[in-house]
């Protein structure tokens, strides 16, 4: 007996949706029940790869066509539709519209179309689309939307993404306009915008814009926008949001702003939560002050060359770049992501970014990122001249971008323990898995014990060094014999007193 084909319907669609179309399409060979599951089944996605076939096949393709209209014409109830493909010719686009207009019939909520022709024409979207009462997630791909949207208030549309669409400004304008209830847009490589200004977006909860060529002025009145990013081509674009009152999340990449923009526009939002800046060049120095900034990420914005923050509630931050100016009032703070970028490494740098590192000593966590990994191991002469930078932090990860490049474990654990001198986890991250070390200390010695014979540099620091009161050591993930004598032999060194009689050495 056929026991699954007893289960009830949604219990059997559930277990569809984990399939391909293809796989789906299957089981419809099983009995006549599964035919009529496929025919109910609510989500129907139809990728490149499913219409792919090798040019001496074309008849299969045309067989796949055909298989999906038929199929497409007795659905009962659909609530997504996708569809992602390329045809080679224009004529081929009545194809696509009578598909559209059996998903439209059929109830659709969700829809999906990506059409791409060759010879550069675009595929124009129907306007009984904008008509539909029914639809409330709507993404259009590669096509082009005609201007004439006048007419259809759309009171179930939810979200609007065009993706790399021929619009104009007023098409664009229209169509927001006619979704009142609208709470997420998206505008990603579309082309034809040039001057895009959206108003009655009361509702408008999200909105991207993104790689948008040519557009030179944005602006949106939305009162309860919350979370607004905009990457531009480095190119100067007006951008106006000063009436999103509410904003909470604001990410700016690739955009030509200044730092008076910047501090007039940052002002305008009391509620922001998370600032992201990547790749603006024109900025050159930061004041941030915020009551309620949780997080803050600066990435690649390489004119910037002082920053100072005064953010009481900040917990995370993302810095990638070279060594700047920074003051920080962040008494929240814990846990940073750094990656330091010299343009030229040499002592003076490494001195520039042992003070820089201080500002994070009261960090719990802190991730390192570097190319290689040699930026982190400070010259000896240097190590003897500065104290240890983060000896408040507990736990260090370094990550490294190209291992092949980096100097040895031991030698990448040894510089790591001099930044932090008395960490609880070690860690060093790379396309090679995630080696760590776990420390367990024990009241300092008063005798000093052995390594007083040493010029030990936390002297002068307000806590003594994992030299003086490790207990245990734990390794996990760290399988090469070579990296684990060579660790093993470098505690040894160091104090072979304690290694041999409070050492306890575990392999995960």
């Amino acid at each position: 007996m056929d026991l699954i084909s007893e289960l009830p319907d949604p219990i059997l669609q559930h277990i569809l949706s984990f399939l391909s179309i293809k796989q789906i399409i299957q089981t419809t060979i099983l009995s006549k029940r599964w035919i009529h599951l496929w025919l109910t089944f609510p989500s129907f996605e139809f990728d490149k790869n499913f219409f792919h076939i090798e040019s001496k096949l074309q008849n299969k393709r045309f067989h796949l066509i055909n298989f999906v209209e038929q199929t497409l014409k007795q659905l009962k109830c659909l609530r997504k539709f996708k569809l992602h493909t390329d045809f080679p010719e224009p004529n081929s686009m009545v194809v696509v519209d009578r598909w559209i207009d059996y998903v439209l019939e059929s109830g659709v909520q969700e829809l999906e179309i990506v059409v791409t022709v060759e010879n550069g024409k675009r595929y124009n979207l129907p306007q009984r689309v904008f008509a539909n009462q029914s639809l409330t997630v709507l993404t259009v791909g590669d096509c082009k939307l005609c201007p004439s949207l006048d007419g259809y208030k759309l009171l179930s549309m939810k979200s609007v993404s065009l993706l790399g669409v021929f619009a104009e400004d007023e098409t664009v304008k229209r169509l927001v306009s006619n979704c009142p209830f609208i709470q997420h847009i998206k505008l990603d490589s579309c082309l034809g915008l040039r001057s895009l200004w959206l108003c009655e977006t009361n509702e408008l909860i999200t909105m991207e814009v993104q790689n948008n060529s040519g557009l030179y002025e944005f602006g949106t009145k939305a009162m309860n926008l919350q979370a607004f990013e905009f990457r531009g081509q480095f190119q100067p674009c007006c951008i106006n949001i000063s009436s999103c009152k509410n904003l909470k999340t604001l990410k700016l990449s690739m955009v030509a702003i200044t730092d008076d923009w910047f501090n007039r526009c940052f002002s305008e939002f009391p509620l922001l939560e998370i600032l992201a800046l990547s790749y603006c060049h024109m900025l050159e120095s930061l004041r941030i002050s915020s009551s309620h900034l949780k997080k803050f990420i600066l990435c690649g914005c390489e004119s910037v060359t002082r920053v100072d923050i005064d953010a009481p509630c900040l917990s995370g931050l993302e810095f990638s770049g070279d060594v700047i100016s920074f003051s920080l009032n962040a008494p929240a703070l814990s846990q940073a992501d750094i990656e330091l970028s010299p343009r030229i490494f040499d002592n003076p740098w490494v001195v520039k970014q042992i003070e820089f590192l201080a500002h994070f000593n009261h960090l719990k966590s802190l991730t390192l990122q570097s190319q290689t990994g040699k930026s982190v191991v400070i010259p000896q002469e240097l190590r003897e001249t500065f104290g240890s930078p983060l000896y408040g932090v507990k736990h260090l990860k370094l990550r490294i971008i190209k291992p092949l490049f980096s100097p040895s474990l031991k030698d990448l654990v040894k510089a790591l323990l001099w930044i932090a001198p008395q960490p609880q986890t070690i860690a060093v991250e790379s396309g090679f898995g995630k080696k760590i070390l776990k420390f367990v200390y024990e009241k300092a010695r008063d005798d000093g014990g052995a390594v007083d014979e040493y010029h030990c540099s936390c002297n002068s620091l307000p806590i003594t060094c994992w030299k003086h009161c490790l207990k245990e050591l734990k390794f996990e993930n760290i399988r090469e014999d070579d990296e684990i004598n060579n660790l093993m032999n470098f505690f040894h060194e160091i104090n072979a007193d304690i290694m041999l009689h409070n050492f306890k050495m575990e392999y995960a």
